[in-house]
């Protein structure tokens, strides 16, 4: 075998390898839902062209998997995995057109073990679809762009990625950022607007999305404003701390050489004469990168929020480091993969090491037990028949969802100003004169304030042996009868 095919065939049984070791994961050792997974799963179990957050995308794909696979947490995490592994064959494919077989492969080896892709494929988000959604457009507009302006194929394909991204996450939208940014920096690439292609792609990929902004039209626009009061630009500004918590994080989601990779690759592909395949790389990753550092220092930003940037900035450091310093790669990946191990491994880790559990070093602390509290409360639901699940928190509702059998799906939030801010806000009402329920809190100081709102009343008991370690609350639950109003 030469060595030109050796490096295609090495880095796709790794990217294979990687993947089998996810999915044996998900089948025998899932971990459990978080609150948003159980949210998402919660979407699911009904059609919808939209939801209260997010486009729908991840309601549709937790449908088609757990219609294939059962309702347990490896079914429900299922397709982020296999987004991922969609998101390191488009790479490979995009590394390959644009640069060469190489590339192609340490794109794909370099994405499959990212320590943020290690972590996101034993998630479900809208993220790996969109991620997915965002190779898929870029390896097509290349392929576009060697073709011509002209009507082809390759735009079609190329407007299906498009409005397939932009029902997974709005974020999908930076893409025209970037386009938009090539073309600037590249006057090459400006002989797209002509010929009727690019529109007809980008056309597509409206028709595509359109019934999700339809149905936001006609739900009051709540993803939209979701959206917007996640940038919380009303809030404190200019935060030094923030940004250098943000910049931080970084590196923690691309892991330390390849963010200094992608950096530097930066630097070589936006110089004046920089080699224009580099430069492309560098126009759909710097936007997204700068847009969230700016967000991050004017009020906040989630350290993931500047995923769709590795997509083009993986490709970018292994053309870069591929043909200065490979040996930087190889570095990277030994260590992405010692991270991996660790992550995957992380009980028998801390034992071998002879550390006592720790919530503070423990990234499963938020999700650890809930199963446990769902076996509870079906058990106190089953002692209650016709009661029905009451909480305050989107958190508590929404898990126990999931884990509560039968799954109460007509739980109810306590929402006593009315006012909608997620999912349960949008979807339940507590009705004057309702009859029984289970009434479960987190919130030491609330009971009196909601308990007194009800006719009757009798405490059940506290969970609490769901804790990991020092972190989380006892979850105190209520049975209450005969609602009288919140005022």
């Amino acid at each position: 075998m030469t060595c030109s095919r050796r490096w295609p065939v090495a880095a796709l049984a790794l990217v294979a390898l990687v993947t089998l070791w996810r999915l044996a994961l998900l089948a025998f050792d899932a971990p459990n839902l978080s609150f948003d997974e159980a949210q998402y799963w919660a979407w699911a179990q009904s059609f919808q062209l939209g939801y209260y957050s997010k486009p729908p995308m991840v309601a549709w794909a937790i449908a088609a998997s757990t219609a294939l696979f059962g309702e347990g947490e490896g079914a429900v995490k299922l397709p982020s995995t296999l987004a991922h592994l969609a998101t390191a064959l488009f790479l490979f494919a995009l590394g390959r057109a644009l640069f060469d077989r190489r590339v192609g492969a340490w794109a794909a080896v370099g994405w499959i073990t990212l320590p943020a892709v290690s972590l996101s494929s034993l998630m479900i988000t809208t993220d790996p679809f969109l991620l997915a959604a965002w190779a898929a457009a870029l390896f097509f507009l290349v392929r576009a762009e060697k073709q011509g302006p002209g009507l082809h194929r390759w735009w079609v394909a190329f407007g299906l990625a498009f409005g397939l991204g932009l029902l997974s996450k709005y974020a999908m939208a930076f893409l025209l950022l970037g386009l938009a940014v090539w073309m600037v920096l590249e006057p090459a690439a400006r002989r797209l607007l002509r010929g009727g292609g690019l529109w007809l792609g980008l056309g597509l990929g409206a028709l595509i999305y359109a019934p999700n902004g339809i149905w936001n039209a006609l739900n009051g626009f709540v993803s939209y404003a979701h959206t917007r009061d996640n940038a919380n630009l009303h809030g404190d500004m200019f935060n030094f701390g923030k940004l250098a918590e943000f910049v931080g994080g970084q590196f923690g989601v691309a892991g330390p050489i390849m963010m200094a990779a992608i950096l530097f690759g930066l630097w070589v592909g936006l110089r004046r004469g920089a080699e224009p395949r580099l430069k492309m790389m560098a126009c759909f990753t710097v936007p997204v990168l700068a847009v969230m550092t700016l967000e991050a220092f004017l009020s906040r930003a989630n350290a993931n929020w500047t995923a769709p940037a590795f997509v083009a900035g993986v490709v970018l450091a292994s053309a870069v480091l591929g043909q200065r310093v490979p040996r930087l790669l190889v570095a990277s990946l030994a260590l992405h993969v010692l991270a991996m191990a660790t992550l995957y491994n992380l009980d028998a880790v801390r034992h071998g090491l002879g550390l006592a559990e720790n919530s503070r070093l423990d990234p499963m602390k938020r999700i650890r037990g809930w199963d446990v509290v769902g076996e509870r409360v079906s058990v106190l639901l089953a002692e209650h028949p016709g009661a029905r699940l009451l909480a305050d928190e989107r958190k508590v509702l929404a898990t126990l969802t999931y884990y509560v059998h039968p799954h109460p799906f007509d739980a109810v939030k306590w929402n006593p100003t009315g006012q909608i801010h997620d999912h349960f806000d949008q979807t339940t009402e507590l009705l004057v004169g309702a009859g029984d329920y289970l009434y479960l809190t987190e919130n030491p100081n609330e009971p009196s304030t909601v308990l007194s709102r009800f006719q009757s009343w009798q405490p059940l008991g506290r969970i609490d042996n769901h804790l990991s370690g020092s972190y989380g609350r006892p979850i105190s639950v209520w049975w209450v009868s005969g609602f009288k109003g919140y005022r």
